[in-house]
């Protein structure tokens, strides 16, 4: 385990390589090895610390990557109110091949196979079993914790030379045309100021990078919506020789959404943990145990099986977690700042969030690597190329709105008749804008049909505006 200080691993590379600062549009030319581009990196969640393993294994990059919690082995890899297992597949598989990691994820993470979906609970009364949807490819799962763990163990393992990880330590934007951090930690007091080539926020959903952007800079702008979805989790802990930790479980689609799922426990795969998120529409608050008992009941009895009576009393009490809110930036880059992850495209959650952040950080290694002669060059191809699969992303996301009666109905129709979107954002062969292109042609198809009269309008289902839905401001 990794020492508890802020500085975890790695070193500046000053003193083994020439460390320029790049003061102009254009960058030094590839030819000229002995130049390093330093880039900070706000936020070592799943996004920061792919960025720094993509930039890492490009070279010609000083990767400093700041967050205000703890090392990652310091912690726990779950937090009981809001942890739920997260897949790796398709376009996180992609990014994972890219960094090299895929042999780390197979001995430390759990194997994905697929989906099983719950049967009517008056099917399941007959003696009907799960629907399988199987996910033909190399995929994992696992807590955001358990993510984070191998990502850290891989940089401090490849990238020490050339990647520091500083923990404890909070990372303000103070200038983004020149670009400045502000380091500060606790005992620091005010902290130091430290310039980079680049700075990248990575810092989630509530990304102070992006508010300070946005607070400074008077070409970008930020839309909002909010569908009004809520989640709560409920923790599994018996009979559970009945579930396959390989497999995501839909225990239920009306009148609420719950997917089940297992990450690492105490001993790792062999020892999973088991927790259902179910999510609805509106903040929901129980007036004791016994309402979310019945609560529990009227969405499937086969969560009410698989969770005791303690874990029904602990979710009872729970708070309820937005999880409809969602984000478009005008632009993924301002001057030498770009945005990565939910920090420049958050969306409700429908199991792409870690996938899309690790494959939006090597698109951006990518294009800052392919354009080293030219910094506003390099930024530009990311902002455009990652803009449109987070504009597709976003659309897919927003199709799982749980305020509108049909929603379940929509979501299981598309995904029996072949063409769900939340499958075909899986597929590692398409692109998130090709999947949501399969997704309306797919509509199209059965809005010619009778059962077209159960789908939303066209419009409804394709319009992104600030309008859709509740506004949610920056």
């Amino acid at each position: 385990m990794p020492p508890k200080d802020r500085v975890v691993h790695g070193s500046s590379t000053t003193g083994r390589r020439e460390r320029r600062t790049i003061r102009s549009g254009r960058w030094p030319p590839p030819w000229r090895h002995d130049v390093t581009i330093s880039v900070g990196v706000v936020g070592a969640g799943p996004a920061g610390l792919t960025l720094a393993a993509a930039l890492a294994q490009a070279g010609g990059f000083e990767v400093s990557v700041f967050d205000r919690a703890d090392d990652h082995f310091s912690v726990e890899t779950y937090n009981p109110d809001r942890s739920y297992t997260i897949d790796i597949t398709g376009h996180g598989l992609r990014a994972a091949r890219h960094i090299d990691i895929t042999d780390r994820f197979d001995a430390e993470l759990i194997h994905f196979k697929g989906l099983k979906i719950a049967p009517h609970p008056w099917l399941r009364r007959l003696g009907a079993g799960y629907a399988e949807e199987r996910y033909h490819g190399r995929g994992w799962t696992g807590s955001r914790g358990d993510i984070c763990r191998c990502l850290q163990a891989h940089l401090r393992e490849r990238h020490a030379n050339s990647v520091t990880l500083q923990f404890g330590a909070e990372a303000t934007l103070v200038d983004a045309g020149q670009p400045q951090l502000r380091i500060a930690s606790q005992s620091d007091g005010p902290g130091e100021l430290r310039r980079f080539d680049l700075v990248v926020g990575c810092d989630g959903g509530g990304s102070g990078v992006r508010r300070a952007i946005a607070d400074h800079s008077s070409g970008f702008s930020v839309e909002g919506a909010d569908l009004g979805n809520h989640s709560l989790m409920l923790h599994l802990d018996q009979h559970l020789d009945e579930l396959d930790p390989q497999y995501l479980y839909v225990l239920a689609v009306q009148p609420v959404m719950a997917v089940a799922g297992a990450i690492n426990g105490p001993a790792g795969p062999a020892d999973p943990r088991w927790f259902c998120q179910i999510g609805f529409s509106g903040p929901l608050r129980f007036g004791s145990s016994e309402d979310a008992r019945r609560f529990l009941d009227r969405a499937h009895p086969l969560l009410r099986h698989f969770a005791s009576h303690a874990m029904v009393d602990d979710f009872s009490r729970r708070k309820c977690l937005p999880t409809g809110k969602t984000k478009r930036c005008s632009s993924l880059v301002d001057g030498r700042v770009a945005l990565l992850g939910d920090a420049g495209a958050p969306v409700p959650p429908i199991g792409q969030g870690v996938n899309a952040a690790m494959e939006g950080a090597t698109v951006l290694a990518r294009c800052l690597h392919d354009h080293r002669d030219a910094l506003d060059a390099g930024l530009s191809a990311y902002a455009s190329t990652w803009g449109r699969e987070t504009d597709a992303l976003r659309r897919i996301a927003m199709t799982v709105d749980l305020s509108q009666a049909m929603t379940p109905f929509r979501v299981l129709l598309a995904s029996f008749a072949g063409y769900s979107a939340l499958t075909l954002a899986k597929r590692e062969d398409l692109s998130y804008v090709e999947a949501w292109e399969r997704f309306c042609r797919g509509e199209d198809r059965v809005r010619r049909t009778p059962l077209g009269w159960f789908l939303p309008p066209r419009s409804t289902a394709v319009d992104l505006g600030p309008d859709r839905g509740h506004p949610a401001g920056e």
